[in-house]
């Protein structure tokens, strides 16, 4: 019976490692990002993206916006703006869909602005949370000065 368990055991561990080695493999070419979009140009000319970035300048006159990937290796790609109407401020946080025309430049269909304060305010939003986080806590657990180590409190009997 043990023997049977061992070779189930094996067989689930290759099939689990030739499934990881498989999706790694093949990750770029089923869902590949937009800095293997802009380095295989050649394949992916005219095709419609999705990505995000910061948007780093604003040109007006010429209706094009120039954004920072959000992923390394950072990289910045220019968007040209002038089929639809743009209102965003440098530093804003974007997600564009658009037609990739060259290797540098997307025209954009659609963008999604979102103003950096936004993200600022997810994190005040959350700072009345920390001295309840540190009431739970601290209820249960106590800091013992002589090993410096949290130990769990003793329930006291009523």
């Amino acid at each position: 019976m043990a023997n049977k368990k061992l070779i189930v055991g094996i067989t689930l561990i290759i099939f689990l490692f030739s499934l990881f080695v498989y999706s790694s493999l093949g990750h770029d070419k089923h869902d590949p990002d937009i800095d293997y979009i802009l380095e295989n140009f050649d394949e992916y000319n005219n095709t419609e993206v999705a990505f995000g970035g910061v948007i780093k300048q604003i040109n007006q006159s010429k209706k094009i916006i120039t954004i920072k990937t959000r992923t390394t290796p950072y990289k910045n790609i220019e968007i040209d703006i002038s089929k639809i109407d743009f209102e965003g401020e440098t530093g804003d946080l974007v997600e564009i869909l658009g037609t990739i025309k060259s290797p540098d430049l997307i025209k954009a269909e659609k963008i999604l602005v979102t103003p950096d304060w936004k993200n600022t305010l997810i994190y005040v939003r959350s700072l009345p949370a920390i001295p309840f986080a540190l009431y739970l806590f601290f209820r249960t657990w106590k800091f013992n000065r002589k090993t410096f180590k949290f130990e769990r409190r003793e329930k006291k009997d009523a």
